[in-house]
């Protein structure tokens, strides 16, 4: 992965009024990887992507793409960019190919016919681009729309809730194609979606944002793996005994018995010395299983507890 940024988006303010939407925004985003980009509801994620869209003007500081500014140069600046704001708009009585290349015409850059034919086979479309697009699922037009803002070879791709309306499959179908696409294309793929378990499988990084204020950028294998507790599964028997000498031993810790099991919280490195204290005390350990976490649980804790993205 090249590590000479496609983004840059520098000190950005965002002001409303006397309100401030975004706060000093500072973050780099790189070719070839998916960012996604996660924050609760009114916390600024729509306005970060309409300012990098070109959508509506900075109050202060600046975005680099390319290394064009918006502010200063915005026609070569924009014109790195592809994406998907709201859901894609497609001339239903019309065919997926032909939508595409009535869209290439409208660029004043020609794009080939080549072009076309690499955008539909990197979504995976080449057996139903010729049907009219009133026949395609909302995946389907989720991936035509894909392709529609790939066909002028942007750096940077901007999908907003890509995978909304989708059924498993679908968003399954479109996590592939976004990785394929930021890999094959080395491009970078900017995601704000309010699934985090899908934005755990599909990004290499995530940006949480707060109040207008970004409070992390971590990888997804950093935020998921480092934290200080783990939820661990314990199978024993007696259980009832583990039970209480668990309670004993751990006061301040959580522990229940679920499923003939017990749970309970408690650091990676307590893990030998609750293994240690069972066997001395004549309980039979069958297994220990610590879980590294989840990304909505690191939103949680980070956020304060608000799911609501």
């Amino acid at each position: 992965m090249e590590r000479n940024p496609i983004v840059q988006m520098k000190n950005v303010t965002k002001k409303i009024g006397p309100k401030t939407i975004i706060d000093d925004l500072t973050l780099d985003i790189y070719r070839g990887e998916v960012f996604g980009f996660l924050g609760p509801n009114g916390a600024g994620k729509t306005t970060t992507i309409r300012l990098m869209a070109g959508l509506i003007e900075l109050t202060d500081g600046d975005i680099l793409i390319n290394g064009h500014s918006i502010q200063k140069n915005f026609e070569k600046a924009i014109a790195h960019v592809g994406g998907i704001i709201e859901n894609p708009e497609m001339y239903k009585f019309m065919s997926g190919y032909d939508n595409l290349v009535h869209y290439a015409r409208m660029f004043p850059e020609k794009i080939s016919q080549e072009r076309i034919d690499e955008v539909v086979r990197l979504v995976g479309m080449e057996k139903r681009i010729h049907e009219k697009v009133k026949s395609y699922s909302l995946g389907m037009r989720q991936r035509l729309g894909l392709a529609q803002a790939l066909l002028h070879s942007p750096s940077l791709l901007i999908l907003d809730e890509p995978t909304n309306g989708l059924d498993p499959a679908g968003i399954r179908e479109v996590r592939n194609y976004l990785r394929n696409i930021a890999h094959e294309q080395n491009i970078a793929v900017f995601v704000s979606s309010h699934l985090l378990s899908e934005i755990q499988l599909m990004c290499d990084r995530v940006g949480i944002i707060q109040n207008g204020k970004l409070i992390s950028v971590e990888s997804v294998s950093n935020l998921v793996e480092n934290r200080e507790y783990v939820a661990v599964r314990i199978e024993t028997e007696p259980v009832q005994k583990t039970y209480e000498l668990l309670k004993q031993s751990y006061p301040d810790k959580k522990v229940t018995i679920t499923d003939q099991a017990i749970q309970m919280e408690a650091k990676r490195e307590d893990l030998p010395d609750i293994n240690k204290l069972l066997v001395t005390n004549g309980i039979a350990v069958y297994e220990i299983m610590s879980n590294k976490g989840t990304l909505e649980e690191k939103f949680l804790e980070m956020t304060g507890g608000n799911i609501d993205v």
